[in-house]
């Protein structure tokens, strides 16, 4: 899910995402970011799946992402470029660029954001643009600690619903869910985390 938080410019942030479905291998995906100019980020993913073999790399991708400038409460504008050449276990090999408008808004202790994403592959037998649209509505219950719902519709048959806590581990931002498919072809259950390493 993409909000308006961005690396500060020059600065850099780690994080790691974590999930693993019911059936299928656990995908860890490190990600580096840095603030390559104000309200600007570079980003650099590297996917990784654990079988019961040795883990195997799943591609590699790279994000740039803008946000406009805004106050704390209100409304909050940005996009997302990514250029990715994907490999997943027993998947077709091809290049896929995927654009992503980002729109919030804050008030008070809700958070509300939508990301109207759109992917076509570079490469491959199909070329057929797909949307992958993404939603999330948070509530900051206490402290740093906000729970909600996120909805995220991959390129493929998938649609998940997940619960999820949004919360900092000492100055890191942790985020956690389980998720839930809603149709016949999703995975009946997914556990997610995203952990960011501050600098």
């Amino acid at each position: 899910m993409f909000t308006d938080e961005l690396a500060p410019y020059r600065g850099e942030t780690l994080e790691t995402h974590v999930n693993k479905a019911r059936t299928g291998p656990l995908r860890v995906m490190p990600e580096y970011s840095y603030g390559i100019w104000r309200d600007w980020e570079l980003s650099l993913q590297l996917p990784l799946a654990f079988t019961s073999g040795p883990s195997v790399s799943e591609g590699y991708r790279a994000e740039l992402q803008y946000i406009a400038p805004h106050a704390e409460q209100g409304i909050y504008w940005g996009i997302n470029f990514e250029v990715a050449r994907d490999f997943r276990i027993e998947e077709e090999r091809f290049w896929n660029v995927e654009i992503i408008p980002i729109a919030g808004w804050r008030s008070g202790r809700w958070h509300l954001v939508a990301n109207a994403g759109m992917e076509k592959p570079l490469s491959g037998a199909s070329r057929s643009s797909t949307a992958t649209p993404a939603a999330k509505v948070a509530y900051r219950l206490f402290g740093e600690n906000a729970f909600g719902l996120e909805y995220y519709r991959d390129a493929g048959p998938s649609h998940m619903l997940y619960l999820a806590w949004d919360g900092k581990i000492g100055r890191s931002d942790m985020n956690l869910g389980i998720g839930h498919g809603t149709t016949a072809n999703s995975d009946r259950w997914v556990v997610k985390a995203i952990y960011e390493f501050a600098f």
